[in-house]
Order: structure tokens, then C-alpha cells, then sequence
């Protein structure tokens, strides 16, 4: 069996594709469409039978399919097959059509296609839909990757936990308070190696981590540090002392960083690498390679004593970021007020789960960037400003929405990352949508109008199966941001395959569309945002409208388009949304 082509001299190609069609002409033009990017392999095969056999010999990242390759429903079988195999089962297929056949578009997607090109596409675009699909099936591949490090992490905590219970019981073992704390530290590593198995959200996580770190070893704060360049970014605080009454809050220092360099032990914890473990911070020894910074504790009044600080170091030997606490106190083993050996050893495991959580957080958000990045290949409208835009304006609705109803702490700000990257993803859907229609210049015909429409289930069904809370935000947003406010739009109350939903109280089926709070809050907010920008910017059926114009429309709509209150707040907010559409300008 023949392999990717590729030279020995050049590193090895990042995508793979599989290339079915008897097409020699079509296999061809595909070769020399992606030619100019290296990071591509081309491997053809002309068999169906083949095909399948080869997807497991080659590892492609992606399948094109012919779908004229011998008669469509072989293509179809073929396609459904991959999707049935457990080693096939995420690998995208890109499908090879004709843009006339709107039943056969739909039985591909039905059928599990990722995507659907028609022959063919501009070589920039083709590159870059490969490039996009590549990229989200590697970085799948290294999420998985990344969940099975936490299940062994979990495992080598557990039995590093037993030892220590073992080594202690054989020298006599421990008695008294520090016996009942040691079987606390082992029952409560053992309930967070289940729990920390069911939590997909990101932000969940990492507070779960830190307060877990901070219980078992008894200290008063901590911080994990997220590494942003040169810098570190406080992106998880605790802190029990600062949180009580009449103190200052530690959230207020979320947005706060720090250098990676010897200016602080954070800092250089990451800068170096190392484990670091400070005794007493206002006395560290003349000779020790960093310093202690201050201006937190002249801030906040806070009196910083103990400290340790681990490096969250990934497989590469990369430093995502640094867990640290402070001042232990709080259990029997620190009667000292000082960490111990064990802590360390304890903070260390902490560490390394810290490290995979991240790992996994910006895998993810490579996925939704791709997809992101997907979209605006296939649509001219969708361009990165005008996503950027709409994303803008959407976190400054909600900001003041959150504000009169007074939501504010890590709750608002997990619902408030989740409301930025399901805006940015409104229009995804466009993928399944045909070239003729999205660029079409001019009005879109009602049967066009009809097919456009069906963006928003497609593009909700690339959510359909993933039981994040982020999954369930960017389906709410995708599928409903072309709802009304009195009820007259779309796609109304249907399953993700397009089907009327039936109304429980009645047993008929919900016709129209949602209205009023039916439609989720985001996808309202979504909605204005989308609408506000779209008429603001030229497209080409339209030249762009100037803003009283705009505000006239969007006031006029108010109570019937739009959600009232959402208006209110736009026009309350006037200032702010102007500055994001002056930041991101461009079309």
C-alpha cells in the first residue's frame, strides 16, 4: 500500500488526505490546488473498497469524497461506514458535489459529512478548508489524548496516596489527630478522582483543583497562574481571609499580572521550571535567585507568610502557567504554619492536573477557532471583523443586562466567556449551505431564502452530541439568533433534524416561531448584535447604512424584532458599541 507523498527532506505533513474518487482529472487539479502548502499529503485512491482499508493504514486527518465516484449511493454507504467504525468515527469528510442537488446536500450531512464543497473550489479556499478540518481533527485527537492523562493522573494520585497510608502503617503508623487527617486527605482525593471525570466546563475545573489543593494542605490562598506570553495572568483566585466581611475581595485581582522573571516567586517559578518553596516570604535568604513581591499584600493588607509554588509544565516540558498557595495553617500537620514534604508532593499531583485541564481548555479553543475561521472561508459576509464585531457588542449587552439584575463573580464571568465564543460561532452553519446562494450577488430568490435558512439547524447539530455547558450555549445561539421577539421568525420550534417539536400540553405541533423569553437569552442578545452590525456594513446586495438610519430601524423594531429591554440597553450602551465597531474595523 502506497503512503502519503511527501519529501524525506521536509517535515512530515500536518494533513492527510484521502482522496477517494476514479476521477484522475479531479485528482489532479486537487494535487495541484494544495501544492503550495507543504503542511498537505495528497493520497488518492480510486476504489471504494480501498478507501475504507486505507483510512486505517494511512491515518488520513481528513477524507475528500467524490460524490460521483461510480453512482452516489456507494459514496453514501461508504461515508456511512466511516462513521460507523470506532477508528473512523471523528475523521471529517469533506464530500466532492454539484451545487444543483439541494435533497442529496442534506442526505450528506444526514449521512455524517463534516462539509460540502463544490467541484472545485478556489485553491485558497480548498487549502484552507483542509487546513481547518486537519487542525480540529489533530486537535481532537490531542483532547482525547489529554482526558486520558487526567484518568492516569487520577490513578497515580490514588496509589501514591496508598503508599504513603502503607509506608506509615509499617513504621507504626500514624495516631491521633494527624491519623484522622491522613484518612481525610485519602477520602477526599479519592471523591475529587471521580468528580473531576464529570466536569467538562473549563472554569469548574480549575476552581475545583485550586480549592481542593487548598483544603488538603491546609492553606489560606492560592492562585493558578495561566502563562500569556512573558507575563502571568492571575486567572484563579481564592483567598479565605480576604473573602471574609469587611475585606478586600480577591476576584478584583483577576485581571492582574505578573512577569515571568525573578521580580516575584511566581515569576520565577515559571521562568525556571522549579518547585518553590518559601518558609517565609519577608525573610527570604540574601542568596536565593528571586524576590518576594510585595505590592499584593500593600494592596489588599494581606499578610503573605508561607508560600509554594509549582510549575504547570506539559508533556514538552512547556510551562502553561504556576499553581500557587499561601500560608498553611489550617490542619494538624501545620502547626507551624509552614508547608511540608508531603504538601509539596500533594501540590505537585494538583499541578499536573492543573496542567492537563489547560491543555485541554486550549485545545478546545483551537477547535471553535478553526470553526470558526471555517465559516468565514465559506461566506464573504462572515469576515473575521464583522465576527469580531458581533462578539463586541453581544459581551456589551450583557454586561449591562448582568449589571441591573446585579450577577457578578465567576459565575457571570464563565456565562460571559461562553456568550464570546458562541457569537463568534452564530453563522457556522453556513458550511452546509450551498456557494451559489451564500455567494450569490444580489437578493436571495424564496427558495434560496428557505435553504439559507437552514444554517441554523445544521449548524446546531455540530453541537448536538457534546454535553458541555459550552456545547449547550453555542447550540442555543446558533440555532434560535434568527428567532423574533413577536414570533415571526425562524427556524420556530423544530428538533436538529428540521422536525416540528410536539407541544406536551396539547399533542399538536408547535407552529411559528418562538417568541418573547422562548428564544434563550443569548441567542436575543446574538440576534440584535448580528442584525445591528449586518445593517451597519456593506454587503452585496446593499451598500452600508449610515448609524441614524441604523438606530431609527433598530428603535422601530423594538417589541417586535428585537427583545425591549435589549434595545434599551444598546442605546444606554451607544458609546461602548461604537468603540468596538472603531476597534474592529474593516468591511
Amino acid at each position: 500500500m502506497s503512503t502519503p507523498e511527501q519529501s524525506s527532506t521536509l517535515p512530515a505533513p500536518t494533513a492527510i488526505v484521502l482522496l477517494v474518487t476514479s476521477d484522475e482529472s479531479l485528482a489532479s487539479r486537487v494535487r495541484a490546488s494544495v501544492a503550495p502548502d507543504r503542511s498537505i499529503a495528497v493520497h488518492a485512491s480510486s476504489s471504494i473498497g480501498d478507501a475504507e482499508i486505507e483510512a486505517l493504514e494511512i491515518h488520513p486527518t481528513v477524507v475528500m469524497l467524490d460524490l460521483d465516484l461510480r453512482g452516489r449511493t456507494p459514496a453514501l454507504d461508504l461515508l456511512r461506514r466511516l462513521r460507523r467504525r470506532p477508528e473512523t468515527l471523528a475523521l471529517p469528510v469533506v464530500v466532492l458535489g454539484s451545487p444543483q442537488d439541494t435533497q442529496l446536500r442534506a442526505a450528506v450531512f444526514d449521512a455524517g459529512a463534516a462539509d460540502y464543497v463544490e467541484k472545485l473550489p478556489d485553491p485558497i479556499e480548498l487549502r484552507a478548508r483542509i487546513r481547518n478540518h486537519s487542525d480540529a481533527f489533530n486537535a481532537r485527537a490531542e483532547r482525547n489524548d489529554s482526558v486520558s492523562a487526567i484518568g492516569r493522573l487520577q490513578r497515580q494520585l490514588r496509589d501514591a496516596i496508598r503508599d504513603a497510608e502503607d509506608a506509615r502503617r509499617a513504621g507504626g503508623g500514624a495516631v491521633g489527630a494527624d491519623a484522622t487527617e491522613l484518612r481525610a486527605r485519602i477520602d477526599s482525593l479519592t471523591r475529587l478522582g471521580v468528580e473531576l471525570s464529570r466536569i467538562h466546563d473549563f472554569h469548574l475545573l480549575m476552581e475545583r483543583i485550586l480549592s481542593e489543593a487548598r483544603a488538603l494542605v491546609g492553606a489560606d490562598a492560592g492562585t493558578i497562574y495561566v502563562r500569556e506570553g512573558d507575563s502571568l495572568r492571575f486567572a484563579f483566585s481564592q483567598n479565605d481571609t480576604l473573602e471574609q466581611p469587611g475585606k478586600h475581595s480577591s476576584t478584583r485581582f483577576s485581571s492582574l499580572v505578573v512577569p515571568v522573571s525573578a521580580r516575584s516567586i511566581a515569576g520565577w517559578c515559571a521562568m525556571s521550571g522549579e518547585l518553590v518553596s518559601v518558609p517565609d516570604a519577608y525573610g527570604l535568604d540574601p542568596s536565593v535567585p528571586f524576590r518576594f513581591d510585595q505590592s499584593y499584600d500593600a494592596v489588599t493588607g494581606y499578610r503573605t507568610r508561607s508560600v509554594i509554588a509549582v510549575p504547570l509544565r506539559n508533556a514538552s516540558d512547556v510551562v502553561l502557567g504556576v499553581l500557587q498557595l499561601l500560608n498553611p495553617g489550617t490542619t494538624a500537620s501545620h502547626r507551624d504554619a509552614r508547608f511540608t514534604e508531603d504538601d509539596e508532593r500533594l501540590v505537585e499531583h494538583f499541578a499536573s492536573m492543573a496542567t492537563v485541564v489547560i491543555e485541554r481548555a486550549q485545545l478546545t479553543e483551537s477547535v471553535i477557532l478553526r470553526m470558526i475561521r471555517m465559516a468565514a472561508v465559506r461566506d464573504p459576509a462572515e469576515t473575521g471583523p464583522h465576527i469580531e464585531r458581533v462578539a463586541g457588542y453581544s459581551l456589551v449587552l450583557f454586561d449591562e443586562w448582568a449589571r441591573r439584575r446585579g450577577f457578578e463573580g465567576p459565575g457571570f464571568e464563565r456565562q460571559r466567556d461562553r456568550l464570546r465564543i458562541a457569537a463568534k460561532l452564530h453563522d457556522v452553519g453556513k458550511i452546509g449551505i450551498s456557494d451559489a446562494i451564500l455567494k450569490k450577488p444580489g437578493r436571495l430568490d424564496p427558495d434560496e431564502v428557505r435553504q439559507m435558512q437552514q444554517h441554523t439547524i445544521i449548524g446546531a447539530r455540530l453541537f448536538a452530541d457534546s454535553p458541555t455547558q459550552f456545547d449547550e450555549t453555542a447550540r442555543d445561539v446558533v440555532l434560535n439568533h434568527h428567532e423574533r421577539w413577536d414570533g415571526g421568525g425562524y427556524p420556530g420550534f423544530v428538533d436538529l433534524d428540521g422536525r416540528p417539536l410536539v407541544d406536551p400540553a396539547t399533542g399538536q405541533r408547535r407552529a411559528g416561531g418562538k417568541r418573547g423569553e422562548d428564544i434563550p437569552l443569548f441567542a436575543r442578545i446574538v440576534g440584535l448584535a448580528d442584525v445591528f452590525d449586518a445593517l451597519s456594513s456593506r454587503r452585496a446586495y446593499k451598500e452600508a447604512w449610515d448609524e441614524d438610519t441604523v438606530l431609527e430601524f433598530v428603535r422601530a423594531e423594538s417589541g417586535r424584532h428585537f427583545d425591549p429591554e435589549l434595545v434599551d440597553i444598546l442605546f444606554a450602551r451607544l458609546e461602548e458599541v461604537r468603540s468596538v465597531r472603531a476597534a474592529h474595523l474593516g468591511d
